[in-house]
């Protein structure tokens, strides 16, 4: 008898053991549920937007005297023409640079992300902007050809990639949203069907895109020639606050991201809105 109620006992438990089973959803366990999250190693990028007026004798001449030009010889003549300037500081920073980047009233949309599960980010330069009209030149051998955008918010897409040596490699792109937001009928996964999805629609400016590799202490900064007007350049990095036309330069610093790492880099600027929209908030 005592062994005919064990058995009882052991079937009654396995019975209960699958009810619990199939009350949990497929595909979870209890031990994952319960571990805790750890940390992903990635890339941490930084940026922040240097502001000042138009014509500025430093972000529009001599910052860029100190800067490596990035890009070959044909990307180098389509920043030109498209009023765009590219480069990176290395070694020690200009003291004006650092004491911008320190500025609370001229270091703007200080930020920071990890790129461990993302891909890329765009990283915004000005907007939005009721209308935004230039030209831009995508060959060197052809003409200009004029655009014109509504509701226009303009950006860098960034997509940082970690190299075996330590350094990021970072791939940049100019891109403008633009208008409302629009539905589209794109193929499904399966090339069955269409499937519809609802989009913003988007200006991409793949002959000014770039690469450049970066040390944790170097910084690409991206910027518009002031005399090149009506340019790209002109829409990415030109805006207005209290009626006054003010020019910024992006600046983007990059690195290895470790569980637990501590970095001893300062932050980029100050984590704050900038001018031009502080000038559109109701008083």
């Amino acid at each position: 008898m005592p062994s005919l109620r064990w058995v009882i006992v052991c079937c009654a438990l396995s019975a209960a053991g699958c009810l619990f089973r199939s009350d949990r959803p497929a595909g979870t366990s209890t031990a994952n549920a319960l571990a805790p999250i750890q940390p992903t190693e990635g890339v941490y990028v930084e940026s922040v937007i240097l502001e000042r007026p138009v014509g500025d004798p430093f972000l529009d001449r001599d910052l860029w005297k100190d800067t490596l030009p990035v890009g070959s010889p044909e990307t180098l003549a389509l920043f030109a023409e498209n009023g765009l300037r590219v480069g990176v500081l290395a070694g020690s920073l200009p003291p004006r640079f650092q004491a911008l980047l320190e500025s609370e009233t001229e270091a703007l949309n200080g930020r920071g992300m990890t790129f461990a599960m993302r891909k890329d980010e765009v990283l915004p330069t000005s907007g939005p902007s009721e209308r935004c009209e230039f030209a831009v030149l995508t060959v060197l051998s052809e003409k200009r050809t004029k655009v014109s955008f509504t509701q226009a918010r303009c950006g860098i897409l960034v997509r940082p990639e970690a190299l075996p040596d330590g350094r990021v490699k970072v791939w940049c792109e100019p891109q403008i949203q633009h208008g409302e937001r629009q539905d589209w009928l794109r193929p499904s996964a399966d090339v069955t069907g269409l499937v519809r999805h609802s989009e913003i629609p988007l200006a991409r400016y793949p002959m000014v895109a770039f690469e450049t590799q970066l040390g944790r202490t170097e910084c690409l900064v991206i910027g518009w020639q002031a005399d090149q007007r009506d340019t790209l350049g002109e829409a990415l990095f030109a805006v207005e606050a209290n009626g006054q036309p003010r020019q910024r330069v992006l600046v983007i610093r990059a690195r290895l991201s470790k569980p637990d790492s501590i970095t001893d880099l300062p932050p980029l600027g100050v984590r704050r809105p900038s001018i031009a929209a502080e000038a559109g908030r109701p008083r």
